[in-house]
C-alpha cells in the first residue's frame, strides 16, 4: 500500500479507534455542538465504519479537542510544586547553613547571616503559600460565570 493511501484515511479502523470516536462525538453533544438526532446518527455510522477516513469525516465539521483530567492534570502541577519547593528549601539551607557557618568561624561578632536568612525565610514562606493556593485553586476547578 503505498503512503497517499494511507495519509489519506485508506488505513482499516480498529475497534478502539470507533470507541474513541464515538466518546469525542458524546462530549461534542455534551457541550451542545451536536443534536440529538445528529448524534445517533454519527454514531450509527462511526460504528458502521471501516476505514479512517470514514471516522475523520465524521468529526470534520467539529473542533478538534483533547480529553482532559483535570485530577492528572493536578497532581502533575502538585509535583512540578512539591520539587521546586524542595529545591527552593534546599537551597536555602544550604547557603544559609554556609552564612552562618563562616560567620561562626570568623569570631562570631556581628550575626551578619540574618541580611540573608529573614528575606530567605519570607521567600520561603511566600512560595509555600502561593503553591497551596495553586493547589486549592485547581481542586475546585474552573470558576463558573454567573448567569441571571
Amino acid at each position: 500500500m503505498s503512503s497517499y493511501w494511507a495519509f489519506n484515511g485508506g488505513v482499516r479502523a480498529s475497534d478502539s479507534e470507533r470507541e474513541r470516536a464515538v466518546a469525542a462525538l458524546k462530549r461534542h453533544y455534551a457541550s451542545g455542538r451536536l443534536a440529538t438526532e445528529e448524534l445517533e446518527r454519527r454514531v450509527r455510522r462511526a460504528y458502521a465504519a471501516e476505514w479512517r477516513g470514514e471516522l475523520r469525516s465524521l468529526m470534520r465539521d467539529l473542533p478538534f479537542e483533547l480529553p482532559v483530567d483535570r485530577r492528572r492534570v493536578t497532581r502533575g502541577i502538585d509535583r512540578v510544586q512539591q520539587g521546586l519547593y524542595r529545591a527552593h528549601f534546599a537551597s536555602f539551607a544550604a547557603f544559609n547553613t554556609g552564612a552562618v557557618s563562616v560567620w561562626a568561624w570568623s569570631g562570631g561578632h556581628e550575626f551578619w547571616p540574618a541580611f540573608t536568612l529573614i528575606p530567605g525565610a519570607a521567600l520561603l514562606a511566600w512560595h509555600r503559600k502561593g503553591s497551596r493556593r495553586l493547589h486549592a485553586r485547581l481542586e475546585r476547578g474552573p470558576r463558573r460565570a454567573l448567569t441571571h
